[in-house]
């Protein structure tokens, strides 16, 4: 009850002080009803006569040329016009305002639906006896959103010196296409795709204007215009189209492009010859599939038995909530010999089932963060043996190895 109370006192307080300026704004109307409206502008009028009977006479004494008085009395005329309106205005006004009591009883009336609404809306979705969650409880959760913001902050740190350090050695070495590449990626990532149009286009001229550079050029155009793709980003998409570049985002844009244009169906044609030529692991995957479902649904096209896409292999399980507290429990040494062993882990699986960039990209991050760059080399290395009838992910996993660290150069 009472915090009944208290919550009715707050509203009442809330209340008045809505009311109060209404009442104050009410006794000046009352108090200026009386004011004689016009008297200023009847005297503003009396000038501007004035002003017309002294252009005649400049013109009497050659001050002014017949022009110059025209223009002139045109002035005084739209001032005298003016000043006629506001006459009539005030005279009118009276006619079409409210009362001074209106104000009053739209306000009171504001309010009171305002507290009947909000309490109707606390009936249908308020309940009381919901237990507090105290901050005690969340600690979990608290401490799993500050360290995401870490990673991501730290990520932007280690990005930002990438790119000032790029920058400064594409300035020594301005043919480093490798260089160019990884300074549009890093750009991308921290949200500037104005910046990395520089840097794709250095990649795509240094490259021979090849279709990947292209496809990476184009998407940095699409990205600064909001996600439109205009004519420039279009003609990049089709000349990367006429190469032997697998790159998806090539399709996939254009599909894009074709959508914008109001012809859906042509994108979802497009679409699903994509997906279903994409291997099962493809991170974009999941994200062409979903567009094409939401397209179809939007148009009615039919996409039955039109998609042929297979399962992707599962993922390795992460740590279980009981692994997580099992782990915070642990000493330093524990925990360590711990990670040793799921890092151990995900090398032995890789061994058997080679076939998962993602892993080894995880792999590579791991020895690294171990203080293990020997080992970090060794699974760059491995990567790129197995994936090189793959450029781009053969260039997903140079990019990442001069990121960390594993490779200078």
């Amino acid at each position: 009850m009472t915090i009944w109370i208290v919550l009715g006192a707050i509203t009442l307080l809330v209340a008045g002080f809505i009311l109060w300026p209404v009442v104050q704004q009410r006794q000046k109307a009352t108090s200026s009803s009386n004011d004689v409206p016009d008297s200023e502008i009847e005297r503003d009028l009396a000038v501007y006569r004035d002003q017309l009977s002294e252009i005649d006479r400049d013109i009497d004494r050659g001050v002014l040329n017949a022009e110059q008085a025209t223009a002139a009395r045109i002035e005084v005329q739209r001032r005298i016009l003016a000043a006629d309106q506001r006459i009539k205005d005030q005279t009118e006004a009276p006619n079409r305002t409210l009362s001074p009591a209106a104000p009053s009883f739209i306000a009171v009336g504001s309010i009171a639906l305002f507290l009947l609404g909000g309490f109707g809306l606390y009936l249908d979705l308020g309940n009381p006896d919901m237990p507090d969650r105290p901050i005690a409880s969340r600690v979990d959760e608290i401490n799993a959103i500050r360290q995401a913001e870490s990673i991501d902050e730290d990520r932007a740190i280690v990005l930002n010196r990438a790119v000032s350090d790029l920058s400064q050695k594409l300035i020594e070495d301005p043919a480093n296409l490798q260089g160019w590449e990884l300074l549009g990626a890093s750009l991308m990532a921290l949200g500037r795709p104005v910046e990395a149009q520089t840097a794709f286009l250095e990649a795509v001229k240094l490259s021979d204007r090849d279709g990947d550079y292209l496809a990476m050029y184009a998407e940095s155009l699409i990205r600064s215009n909001n996600g439109q793709i205009n004519p420039i980003a279009l003609g990049v998409l089709n000349e990367a189209a006429t190469t032997d570049s697998a790159d998806p985002r090539i399709q996939y844009y254009i599909g894009l492009a074709d959508a914008q244009d109001g012809n859906v169906p042509a994108a979802v044609d497009r679409w699903i010859a994509l997906a279903n030529g994409a291997p099962a692991d493809a991170g974009w995957l999941p994200m062409v599939v979903a567009r094409i479902k939401d397209a179809a649904l939007a148009q009615g096209i039919d996409i039955e038995n039109r998609l042929n896409v297979a399962e992707a292999p599962a993922p390795m399980a992460g740590p279980s909530e009981d692994d997580v507290r099992a782990a915070q429990q642990m000493t330093p040494e524990e925990r360590q010999e711990m990670i040793l062993s799921m890092v151990s882990g995900l090398a032995e699986h890789l061994e058997t089932e080679p076939d998962n960039p993602d892993g080894w990209a995880r792999l590579m991050q791991a020895y690294m963060v171990l203080g293990k760059p020997a080992e970090a080399l060794t699974a760059y290395q491995k990567a790129g043996d197995i994936f090189a009838g793959q450029p781009d992910l053969v260039n997903r996993f140079d990019a990442l190895a001069k990121e960390i660290g594993i490779v200078t150069n």
